[in-house]
């Protein structure tokens, strides 16, 4: 298993509903599915991977 490095964690601006479901641009939570309020910075190897995460997710993954 690859591993990682949690760099930061800082709060993401809402999005507004969006017009359509193809224009839809919004992040949704990689654990559940809602939408992402979080967005985490992980280090892995030479790369740097972003995962995002609703309040509730966060604080149980991380």
């Amino acid at each position: 298993m690859i591993q990682r490095t949690l760099i930061s964690v800082s709060a993401m601006e809402a999005k507004a509903v969006p017009i359509s479901v193809t224009m839809d641009k919004r992040k949704y939570c990689i654990t559940c599915g809602t939408l992402a309020t979080q967005k985490a910075l992980f280090r892995v190897m030479d790369a740097t991977l972003i995962e995002r995460y609703c309040d509730k997710c966060v604080t149980e993954n991380i």
